[in-house]
This record gives structure tokens, sequence and C-alpha cells, in this order.
């Protein structure tokens, strides 16, 4: 199911949308169309199952002023979709992207934090793979997708092999030092059966 907000941008580009057709409704009537194409009784029923549920986004850091450079790799090397730009003194200081159902958002780490580390984190990564996590993309072909990764900008890490599920999976290291792990959504045996 889409977010909340998605939800409520989907009510307004249909209001929008009937508006063009001179038919006028409440962004509540919209709310209340949208949310039974989403398979609900009503907008209270939906935003209900919404808030019972946790949803996870991620913040990549990257090194301050790298923020547009990062957004414009994972556009090109994973597909990711570009959302909403926060500027300070009109440079870019976050990027939302999401990939999928995920919503990311590219950060520069405070200059500030990283001359005085005992004031904690988050920092960006010194070298390739010092960080303590690793991003995983399951994607239709992963041959493909290390390809894209690489043509992006991206760094092997792990070559393309098969794994013991049987499928088969490359690793990368983007041009922040992250690493990205691409596998295939499904295995070989199945890849050839379909």
């Amino acid at each position: 199911m889409p977010s909340l907000d998605r939800v409520k941008s989907m009510a307004k580009e249909l209001r929008a949308s009937l508006a063009v057709q001179d038919i006028h409704l409440a962004h509540s009537a919209c709310l209340e169309i949208v949310a039974r194409q989403l398979g609900h009784d009503n907008w209270n029923t939906l935003k209900a199952t919404s808030d019972a549920k946790a949803e996870l986004a991620i913040s990549i850091i990257v090194e301050h002023g790298r923020e547009e450079e990062a957004a414009s790799f994972y556009q090109r090397a994973f597909g990711a979709i570009r959302g909403g730009v926060y500027l300070f003194e009109g440079a870019p200081i976050s990027i939302d992207l999401r990939i999928g159902n995920v919503a990311l958002q590219v950060g520069g780490a405070n200059p500030r934090r990283e001359l005085e580390p005992q004031r904690g984190g988050p920092f960006f990564p010194k070298a390739c793979g010092a960080v303590s996590t690793v991003f995983i993309l399951d994607v239709a072909n992963a041959e493909t997708a290390l390809q894209r990764a690489i043509g992006a900008g991206a760094t092997l890490r792990g070559e393309l092999g098969v794994a013991t599920d049987g499928r088969r999976g490359a690793t990368v290291f983007d041009p922040f030092g992250h690493i990205w792990g691409l596998r295939d959504k499904a295995s070989t045996k199945l890849r050839r059966a379909a």
C-alpha cells in the first residue's frame, strides 16, 4: 500500500484531474475514492490501517557537498525516483529518493561533526566499505543491474556468482563508499523455467 502522503497526493491529483473536466469534489471526497480504489471501505479505515504499520526510511550519508552527485548516481545506477530537496543557504543538504517501496534520504555529513568525532555522527565512509550496513537490491536480472551500476560509476566488489539459494548476485561499492548487493529475485532454476 502506498504511504499516507502518497495517498493524499493521489487524492489531490484526482481532484485536479476532475476539476479540468469541470467536476468539482472536495479533497475529503477524493480521499474516500482513493481509499476504495486501494481496497478499503473508507478513508478512516485506510488511515487506521496505515497508522498501525511502521515504515522504514533509510538515510544514506555522503560527504557534505556531494548530495546532488549521490542522488544522480542512485537514479542512474539503481533507478531511484527523486523526491523533495532540502536546502540550507541555497545548497542541497538532503534529497529524498525512493527505490521500490523504500524511502531513502541522501544527506551530507555535518562538517562540524566530521571535525569533532567525539560529538558523534553520522559520518560519511572514509574508505570503500568502511560502513556497518550493506544495501541489498533484489532485481529482475543481477547481471544487467551490475552492468548498469558499473556504467553509472560503481566499482566491482564481489564478482557475479550463484548463492546457495540458487540466486545470482554481486556486490559493488558506490562512489561514496557504501556497499550494495545486487541479487536476482528468483533462483537461476526458476528463471530458466519461466
